[in-house]
């Protein structure tokens, strides 16, 4: 059984996963070359934005150019516990 921390390359992106130039991304944009960064959110319907490690800003990258880091876990907890509020808000005291 594989543990928890390790998420099937066929599973779509999501926030909090580490991820990297994907070869078409690197033959798109070859300045970006092997770096690594983590997804902080969706830009559009197709692309992520991504918080590349050396970098200070977020970058909107398309879904496409972008792959999972093998073997990395997410960086942050990624189940927002939040979003039940949508249905039911939170108990005030």
């Amino acid at each position: 059984m594989a543990s928890s921390s390790e998420t099937p390359p066929d599973l779509p992106l999501c926030r909090g996963d580490r991820v990297r130039m994907s070869p078409l991304g690197r033959e798109r944009h070859p300045r970006y070359g092997t770096r690594e960064g983590v997804i902080v959110g969706q830009g559009s319907p197709s692309s992520w934005r991504v918080k590349f490690d050396d970098r200070k800003t977020i970058q909107a990258i398309h879904q496409d150019y972008l792959e999972r880091v093998p073997g990395q876990a997410p960086r942050f907890d990624t189940s927002e516990p939040w979003s039940r509020w949508r249905d039911e808000p939170p108990v005030t005291p």
